[in-house]
């Protein structure tokens, strides 16, 4: 039995290999600069699947080890996962809960409990992958958002395992399974990219062939498989004393120094050439996986794995790579929301000199001290509070982030303004009425069970004066219907790849052809710039569009847009909870800003409506701004919730002029 033991806990143990912990400093160090520096390296983000590639290859060599000696065990496989990644993770998670608590506005912290509950779940991924919408908060603002390529390795090895037992068990080939399961994602990968691009980046589907590819090396590794190709032959063909040897042997000295140097240029040119523009991870993830992967074959003993990742600085950083990964990011993003936007260098140069500290501490006083116990208490005291933090952060989210704490109270009346209100009961409502089944048909109707009288048709830049309009028209007994589009003219629903454009030909005719409506409001945040043929096509549409409605007989009225502002409004607001925290002062931008910045626009759509001098236009951007300034608060209300959509009170304040400008037009008319 004892022996026994002694295998297992061997065949776990793999020999030390230097050179892996520095491609681990590679990974981690381009990551954390990316996050931290984005214009210093800007596909720094290839980092996390060379760390795909290397959790694959040592994981993979683990389980197939302790197969091939027949001590494979779930639960010591489960066990060490636990003591491994646990540890760390429950501590960043819970000091994200710690400082959320102090520093977050309800929105936040709300946001950030439903992602404490999908890290400690490992669906991080997937919580993403839906998550992702219009209307869906900066990247930047979440601060545990790096826990997606963590939720994608742990599924991983949910099934992994599994199927590494059924092919022993049944003696199938280990080396054709891993092939096609390879080139199954592989293909889901590159298939879905330009298709499916968010579903691309977060499923398991289309990431699993990274690890994979670790696996097969780690496969090909264990059983002394190299590659070999072409034939070198030094001497005559034929004569005594002639030699032959292949053209490229990956077992060679030689051989193994030419990958390693493949390897590092493939990664280096990642860094270079992939952009988080560009579509990814598709055919670009080869090279930062091919470059991982071809250092790790190459081996200790090639001259890059020897002289470069063997470095001790980099052989330190690769030892605290895992903390350093989990603490970087919320650390980045939570000085990105309490500065309401992009630290200064200072700060972030600090947020990263912080993560290095705090690593190292984690792995000093946190990882070392219970990676190599054996008890089960240890797993099970872990697992304990993993389940703990799942429900704490659980419980915030179902709190709606607590906005009675004592450290944020102080602003709640502006904290709120910030969260976006809907009345959902009254879009379903409107939906079931239209016949509108899809999450691309929306409407909101005042009255659902009456013919309405006015439709407002536009993107988010509708919705967000919808409650404003709809309380100045049923005051005069009239029943406004809201449609949400995308561009709202006629002509556009050729673009197939955006189902929000091919719904809203269907919203614009009904509000052409439904008798009641007599009145027509476009609203929307394009903007029409002129020169190129497709911003030529927008001037055509809008005509079109104003054609067909005026031709109809309807009233139509041009909503021009809001200003953008060019702060966050949650700067406007003091977090009672941060000492250092400070506010915009005046929460306003310069109104030469804004008005250089819509110039063009304004001019064409001028130039548009004079074409039809029946229709009408309201500018809310009057109101907003004074001579000199565009305002994010007029008296103690919030205008905006975000750069560019109005706040509850904003829309009921533009709703209110809206009303007086109708009202001193009908008295003119008298």
């Amino acid at each position: 039995m004892q022996v026994e033991r002694q295998v297992a806990v061997a065949a776990q143990h793999l020999p030390y290999r230097a050179d892996i912990d520095g491609l681990r400093a590679i990974a981690v160090s381009i990551v954390v600069l990316f996050h931290a520096f984005p214009s210093f390296i800007a596909g720094g983000f290839v980092g996390v699947d060379i760390f795909f590639v290397i959790s694959g290859y040592l994981i993979s060599k683990i389980l197939i080890g302790g197969l091939d000696k027949g001590v494979f065990s779930y639960g010591n496989f489960y066990a060490r996962r636990i003591k491994r990644i646990f540890p760390a993770l429950i501590l960043v998670m819970a000091a994200s809960l710690a400082f959320g608590w102090f520093a977050l506005f309800p929105d936040e912290f709300k946001l950030l409990g439903k992602h404490v509950l999908g890290g400690a779940g490992f669906v991080s991924n997937i919580m993403l992958w839906f998550e992702v919408s219009y209307f869906d908060p900066a990247a930047e603002t979440k601060p545990l958002l790096h826990l997606w390529s963590l939720g994608i390795e742990e599924q991983f090895y949910i099934f992994w395992p599994v199927l590494l037992a059924l092919v022993y068990r049944f003696k199938s080939s280990l080396l054709r399974l891993t092939l096609v399961l390879l080139a199954v994602s592989l293909l889901v990968n590159v298939a879905g990219v330009h298709r499916l691009p968010t579903a691309t980046f977060y499923s398991i589907a289309s990431r699993a062939w990274e690890l994979l590819f670790g696996a097969l090396l780690a496969y090909l590794s264990l059983n002394k498989i190299s590659m070999a190709f072409g034939e070198w032959r030094r001497g005559p063909h034929g004569a005594a004393g002639s030699t032959s040897a292949p053209l490229f042997d990956s077992a060679s000295p030689g051989g193994r120094n030419f990958l390693s140097f493949l390897g590092l240029i493939f990664i280096v040119t990642a860094c270079a050439l992939v952009r988080s523009g560009k579509s990814f991870p598709g055919w670009w993830a080869l090279l930062p996986t091919l470059g991982a992967g071809f250092l790790i074959a190459a081996g200790p003993a090639a001259w890059v794995n020897r002289v470069i990742l063997s470095n001790r600085v980099l052989v330190w950083i690769g030892l605290i790579s895992y903390p350093l990964y989990l603490w970087h990011w919320p650390l980045l993003s939570f000085a990105q929301i309490v500065e309401s936007g992009v630290p200064a260098f200072n700060i972030r140069a600090g947020a990263v000199a912080a993560a290095l500290v705090m690593a190292w501490l984690t792995y000093k006083l946190v990882e070392m001290p219970l990676r190599h116990r054996g008890s089960r208490a240890v797993v099970a005291t872990l697992s304990l509070l993993m389940v703990s933090l799942a429900a704490a952060g659980g419980w915030v989210y179902s709190k709606d982030g607590l906005p009675l704490r004592p450290a944020i109270v102080e602003n709640a009346s502006l904290q709120k303004a910030l969260i976006m209100v809907e009345d959902k009961d009254n879009v379903a409502a409107c939906k079931k009425r239209y016949g509108f089944e899809t999450q691309y048909q929306y409407c909101m109707q005042a009255q659902a069970d009456k013919p309405p009288t006015v439709a407002l048709v536009g993107d988010s830049h509708a919705f967000h004066v919808a409650a404003g309009l709809t309380k100045y028209y049923s005051a005069r007994g009239e029943n406004l219907l809201m449609m949400g589009t995308r561009i709202p003219y006629f002509g556009l629903e050729g673009n197939a790849n955006d189902p929000y454009q091919q719904a809203t030909p269907q919203m614009l005719e009904l509000a052409l052809t439904t008798d009641s409506i007599r009145t027509v409001i476009i609203s929307t945040m394009l903007k029409h710039y002129g020169g190129t043929e497709e911003n030529k096509l927008l001037d055509k549409q809008l005509r079109a569009t104003l054609r067909k409605y005026v031709d109809a007989g309807k009233r139509v009225i041009y909503f021009y847009d809001v200003p953008t502002l060019d702060f966050e409004p949650r700067a406007c607001i003091k977090r009672a909870g941060i000492a250092s925290s400070t506010t915009k002062r005046d929460c306003s931008m310069a109104r030469a800003d804004y008005e250089k910045a819509v110039q063009t626009h304004n001019e064409i759509v001028g130039a548009i409506l004079k074409e039809f001098p029946m229709v009408e236009s309201f500018a809310p951007a009057k109101y907003l701004c004074n001579n000199t300034r565009c305002m994010g608060m007029v008296g103690d209300k919030l205008m905006y919730r975000d750069t560019n959509h109005l706040t509850y009170d904003g829309d009921l304040y533009i709703g209110a002029k809206f009303a007086e400008e109708q009202a001193a037009k009908q008295l003119a008319q008298k």
